[in-house]
């Protein structure tokens, strides 16, 4: 059971559409939040949560916000923790700038402007802005110092070793 403590008075239960099919449940913002490119902003919930015993959250990306070029910043929710979920959304769409340039009749410049385009991004009120997925905590398991790891066809193989 998912139990939910709304703590804004526009706060909204977290919903999924396909209950045992979609992996998390959507979140919703409880405020209009402009996010400027380049800047992670914690944006509000307004509900804390708790999950059956020994279970957390994680939190992630909606595709559709991933789409207008805002990502979810990273984050847990620890099994724990009773306080307001916050979201820490980034937008990582990057400005264009335009030369603008004037002439006179000769043909002589007069005025030249650099115009940036603005791709900021509105969250607002009750929009949908990440997923929170169910996860169960398993770090009750002993950690023990070994002189070696027993050995695998990876081995050390890290980024990019699996091909493009």
């Amino acid at each position: 059971m998912l139990k939910v403590k709304l703590l804004h008075p526009e706060a909204r239960v977290p919903s999924v559409v396909h209950a045992g099919s979609d992996l998390g449940f959507d979140l919703y913002s409880v405020e209009d939040v402009i996010l400027k490119p380049g800047v992670p902003v914690k944006v509000r919930t307004g509900i804390a949560v708790e999950g059956p015993p020994g279970w957390g959250f994680v939190l992630g990306d909606r595709s559709s916000m991933a789409a207008k070029g805002i990502t979810y910043a990273g984050g847990r929710i620890d099994a724990g923790y009773r306080g307001e979920i916050l979201v820490c959304l980034i937008n990582v769409n990057q400005p264009s700038y335009s030369l603008r340039t004037i002439r006179n009749t000769s043909g002589a410049v007069t005025e030249v402007t650099l115009d940036r385009s603005d791709v900021s991004v509105t969250i607002h009120k009750g929009d949908k802005i990440a997923q929170m997925s169910p996860f169960e905590a398993r770090t009750q398991f002993p950690v023990t110092v070994v002189e070696e790891l027993s050995a695998s066809d990876r081995g050390g193989k890290g980024f990019g070793s699996s091909g493009r």
